[in-house]
């Protein structure tokens, strides 16, 4: 259980009940026996994500995922697995036992973790320290001309960077070394003298959903030539495309009044400036394009994203690619139009918040989008030009699944190029089909091995589930090739010896993660409610194919032993035996 005791994963798993925590991050509908909703690890239409309350494991009928409570925390939240038991444990309010590493490795890569997240906690308090002192009234003059609150200043937690030296020394003497605080991303290092990265700067921390300050952002207050905002570098604890700043507050607003939409933006500042403006449903992105690790947080909160992207024309059209992977998630995408050279922070200052909002309901769709950046792209008033804005304008029209939507498109480029609707549609028609995800229908198909692989894992799919058909057969007398089948099968055993109830998804944690695909395939037998024929017929007929299986492989053993024998009086002994298995398999048959 990796480092824990099975007695305490037993009862943290029981306290997480699966449904409630899924329910968190997935809309589930009860279904027969089951829970069912639209998978969150992949963009799919049809709900083939089904929640097990009876053996408390999730399977999906789409991408094939499976797992219990903790695996699931693993994946949504990127965590591994002590974080996510962590996580659980302060769900339920159960305290965290010592965990025992076997690996120095790992502890000491846990020991520097927390020492870490410790340190910029310690910098961040220090910071705000900065800003409350006499020291830092140009820093405060400086949030109050951007006309930040001092509420708004608190809820953020910002503080000021008064120098380049004053941090290091804080923290060494708070007992952090050097090596730790340039890990830390806060303090940089060069020709052996250390120096606060964010020095003489307005500094903003970057909270994660978990509380953990992880990173910092700076703000030039002076007129000098360095560059205006800067962010600290990523460490083992931040990485920009697995993160958004405000993620800690928008999780908030999510567990006490839900959310309809999230707005991104690019600049910390913006998110500042719309939060106190009211907004308060927005993120920043991290300067980077959009990752799918990115869209995968997005989707946990919401399905329709807003983005308000300040920039000009290039910036727009490279952000493209960043959107699509947001649509290809299931995300619903619309694009935010600012007024030229404004970003969302002067468009409060000038117009409000009730001006922001008009722009919000004036968004684009992503696929109009995505036609005005090709319309902005060529000149139609030239041959060239308008052939290829056409050409691309069709290829975008032709991604929509909606015949409504792809013929109201055709007229907005028919007005723009001057082509006429039929030509257009021709055009249309005549544009290859993307290969598109298919939707995921809540059916059992397994094709993964040969026959008898398939038929030992219904074999143990039967055992584990408690099929009353299976008790009729001791499964220690079966022989499984696959070593995931051998373990799964010790597994049973011992719980049959000790006379304790055997639970699928006790699997999770006692196998080896290369055994995951696997597990998922036997929680598909059981999670699966279409399957139409005679069960208990099928586990015989299974049990038959594994004793045949043993039987022909014996055979050709002692077949190869017959053929390599010259001694007479041997061939006739293993002669023998092949007689006697070869009746025992037809008997069989």
């Amino acid at each position: 259980m990796r480092g824990f005791d099975v007695k305490f994963i037993d009862e943290l798993k029981s306290k997480n009940d699966i449904v409630d925590l899924i329910g968190r991050y997935v809309r589930l509908e009860q279904r027969g026996g089951n829970f069912w909703g639209k998978c969150p690890f992949h963009h799919e239409k049809t709900a083939s994500f089904s929640v097990n309350p009876t053996g408390q494991f999730y399977y999906c009928f789409g991408c094939h995922k499976s797992g219990d409570v903790i695996s699931f925390i693993m994946e949504i939240e990127s965590l591994d697995f002590n974080d996510s038991v962590r996580f659980l444990a302060d769900r339920v309010k159960m305290p965290l036992p010592e965990v025992k590493y076997d690996d120095e490795k790992i502890k000491e890569e846990k020991r520097l973790k927390q020492r870490i997240l410790d340190l910029l906690k310690d910098t961040a308090r220090f910071y705000v320290s900065n800003l409350k002192s006499e020291s830092g009234s140009d820093h405060v003059d400086y949030a109050f001309k951007r006309k930040l609150t001092a509420e708004t200043i608190t809820k953020f937690g910002m503080g000021a960077s008064l120098d380049f030296y004053s941090l290091p020394k804080y923290l060494r003497s708070k007992g952090y070394t050097d090596k730790e605080m340039v890990l830390s991303g806060a303090v940089g290092e060069k020709d052996g003298r250390y120096f606060d990265w964010l020095g003489k700067r307005l500094v903003i921390p970057l909270i994660d959903q978990f509380n953990n300050v992880i990173s910092f952002a700076g703000r030039r207050i002076d007129g000098g030539k360095e560059q205006k905002y800067i962010n600290t570098k990523e460490t083992s604890v931040f990485s920009k495309g697995k993160t958004f700043f405000n993620l800690n507050n928008l999780k908030k607003i999510k567990n006490q009044k839900g959310l309809d939409s999230v707005v991104v933006v690019e600049g910390h500042l913006d998110v500042v400036s719309l939060v106190q403006a009211g907004i308060e449903n927005v993120v920043a992105s991290m300067g980077t394009a959009f990752t799918k690790d990115q869209a995968r947080i997005l989707k946990r909160y919401t399905d329709k994203v807003f983005i308000s992207f300040d920039g000009d024309f290039a910036g727009q059209k490279a952000s493209i690619r960043g959107l699509e992977i947001l649509s290809e998630e299931g995300l619903e995408v619309k694009v935010v139009s600012l007024p030229d050279g404004m970003d969302p922070d002067d468009v409060i200052k000038t117009s409000g918040a009730d001006g922001y909002r008009k722009l919000l309901t004036a968004a684009m769709p992503l696929i109009d989008f995505k036609l005005d950046i090709i319309r902005k792209t060529y000149d139609v008033n030239t041959v060239d030009g308008k052939r290829k804005y056409v050409t691309n304008a069709v290829r975008v029209i032709k991604e929509s699944s909606s015949p409504a939507e792809q013929e109201d498109l055709l007229k907005t480029v028919r007005d723009v190029s001057g082509t006429t609707f039929e030509a257009l549609k021709r055009e249309l028609y005549s544009v290859e089909e993307k290969p598109k995800e298919g939707q995921a229908v809540p059916q059992f198909t397994d094709n993964a091995g040969d026959k008898t692989a398939l038929a030992a894992r219904f074999i143990l799919a039967s055992y584990l589930f408690g099929k009353p058909y299976a008790e009729e057969t001791d499964i220690s007398a079966l022989e499984f090739s696959l070593p995931v089948h051998k373990e799964i099968q010790g597994y049973i055993l011992s719980k049959v010896k000790s006379n304790e109830k055997v639970k699928f998804n006790d699997l999770y944690e006692l196998l080896s993660p290369e055994y995951s695909d696997e597990i998922s395939r036997i929680a598909g037998w059981e999670t699966d409610e279409n399957k139409n024929f005679d069960q208990t017929a099928y586990f015989f007929d299974c049990v038959r194919t594994l004793k045949t299986d043993r039987l022909t492989k014996e055979l050709d053993r002692l077949t190869a032993l017959f053929n390599a024998e010259t001694d007479n009086a041997k061939r006739r002994t293993f002669a023998a035996e092949m007689a006697k298995l070869l009746a025992e398999k037809n008997k069989l048959l």
